[in-house]
């Protein structure tokens, strides 16, 4: 179990699958150094960061011009949420 207090709390962000995603997690990572692009999955990447960087992470995906599509609070929901897109 993950202690909150000193880990914190971390948003996982499904996005669209850009190769642009480079440029704005160097943008993303001057804010959130512990944001991390989880993984690609179905052609869509996942970017995990704290819960309070969320929105100016997701204004800096808009800004380079990649997609947003939904936030969530973990992994497995992330997952399944991009299979329901698939669908």
């Amino acid at each position: 179990m993950v202690v909150k207090s000193k880990v914190g709390r971390r948003r996982y962000i499904i996005a669209e699958k850009n190769e642009k995603i480079k440029e704005a997690m160097k943008d993303i990572r001057e804010i959130d150094m512990q944001a991390r692009v989880i993984g690609t999955f179905q052609g869509y990447t996942v970017i995990r960061c704290r819960h309070w960087y969320k929105d100016n992470v997701i204004n800096i995906l808009n800004e380079h011009g990649i997609k947003t599509y939904r936030t969530t609070g973990t992994i497995k929901s992330a997952k399944k949420h991009i299979e329901k897109f698939r669908a």
